[in-house]
């Protein structure tokens, strides 16, 4: 693909349309460790709250923020979390990427969100990000 830059707003659009398939592809990954969590931590088989229901603080404090031009952050954002109980939740993601739940003595077999969120960007995020390109009209091999 040959791009001939003519203008000040030439560059504007390509930059437009990459900062736009980056926060596409974000939202993907985002929505990815969404699954991640739900899958290996709160369906986690070989664990079964029944001393407390579950406040998805954790859950729902998955998110992204755009930090400049084409680049992306996807996090816990563990700042907005609040347990009523003072679990401290950086202690409580910690934990879950450990595959505990709540304590040291309350760890399953099952495997850690993250390592299955890490496997699966290992796989799957440069196809990602080539694909949301092309949607946005470039040219990628």
């Amino acid at each position: 693909m040959n791009i001939v830059i003519k203008s000040k707003n030439d560059l504007n659009q390509i930059e437009s349309a990459c900062n736009k398939a980056v926060e596409e592809t974000a939202i993907t990954v985002m929505n990815k460790l969404h699954d991640c969590i739900d899958e290996q931590y709160y369906k986690d088989p070989g664990f079964y709250p029944n001393l407390y229901q579950r406040t998805n603080e954790f859950f729902n404090h998955v998110t992204y923020d755009m930090l400049a031009s084409n680049k992306a952050q996807i996090y816990v954002d563990v700042e907005g979390m609040h347990y009523k109980n003072n679990f401290s939740p950086w202690q409580v993601v910690k934990w879950a990427s450990e595959s505990k739940h709540g304590a040291d003595y309350y760890k399953t077999d099952t495997e850690s969100f993250w390592t299955v969120f890490i496997d699966w960007c290992n796989k799957n995020l440069m196809d990602l990000l080539k694909n949301n390109l092309r949607k946005q009209g470039f040219k990628i091999h």
